[in-house]
């Protein structure tokens, strides 16, 4: 019997961990969706910036070259937990790029924290987003610690490595947009400031865009990452608890067979004592 019922309290405890998961897998799924429509729009500031970006640099500043200046890595890595080895695969990309041991490093997200400053000691860590909502919050700090680390180093190139939605490994890209040649019949831009000036802002407001878009995509990926991994610890807890219930019935039919053995013992008991009565 103690065993019996030693199983269906580990029983009871699996199911309860498993309604915990599904609860986590739905709201994971609910972020992701919100977050979907979050990057749709984004995506098109992003590229409406980009245009008028590229069309200035064509046509006033298309000796502008970026690829001298030295970067500055930006890792995007998990919150939260449950999404398998995420951050690992962040910090394996970072090692395939050139100068990852030198360039500056600022690693966002609580989980990629310890094992970034364990293999980059220099990283500048900071808190990441758990819901679409933070992001704002956190995109704030990390102009602050970009423009710190510009006073210190110089120009900088921001370079940032992160998963994209649907993508299963980790990513690198440049935060600037390769100049796309001209194509000889558009018109120049009719500009009102000095080119150098114009490209400066659009270039600032370019950055944040993209560094937002970044953000709600990195998030959008952790996300997904987390319900495929619940999932498969979900399926994983059912096959445990359906191992469990047979162990559990398994119990119970030696327990029912001892019943009846005791049961047929008793009878054959009673059954012997009208006899001994009747010889005394």
């Amino acid at each position: 019997m103690s065993k019996r019922r030693d199983v269906e309290e580990r029983i009871a405890s699996l199911r309860d961990i498993h309604g915990i998961m599904d609860s986590m897998k739905n709201l994971a799924m609910m972020e992701t969706h919100k977050l979907a429509r979050y990057h749709e729009s984004q995506q098109q500031v992003v590229a409406s910036i980009g245009l008028a970006l590229n069309a200035v640099r064509q046509h006033f500043a298309s000796e502008a070259s970026w690829s001298e200046i030295p970067p500055v890595y930006l890792l995007i890595g998990s919150e939260r937990g449950f999404c398998g080895a995420y951050n690992e695969q962040v910090l394996a990309a970072l090692a395939q790029q050139p100068g990852c041991d030198t360039a500056p490093l600022i690693a966002i997200g609580s989980r990629l924290a310890s094992p970034a400053q364990r293999a980059y000691p220099r990283a500048t860590c900071l808190p990441g987003a758990a819901v679409a909502d933070e992001i704002d919050e956190v995109l704030a700090t990390l102009a602050t610690t970009l423009n710190q680390l510009r006073q210190e180093h110089g120009p900088l190139r921001l370079e940032v490595i992160h998963f994209q939605a649907d993508v299963q490994q980790a990513q690198c890209q440049s935060a600037l947009p390769p100049l796309e040649p001209a194509s000889g019949q558009d018109l120049a831009p009719i500009i009102n400031i000095p080119p150098q000036q114009l490209l400066g802002a659009l270039l600032e407001q370019y950055l944040f865009a993209l560094t937002h878009a970044w953000l709600f995509e990195s998030l959008m990926a952790e996300n997904q990452r987390r319900v495929q991994h619940l999932d498969q610890a979900g399926h994983h807890l059912e096959q445990r608890m359906e191992e469990l219930g047979k162990r559990r019935n398994m119990l119970r039919q030696e327990e029912i067979i001892e019943e009846i053995e005791v049961i047929l013992l008793s009878a054959a008991s009673l059954e012997g004592r009208p006899g001994q009565e009747a010889r005394t």
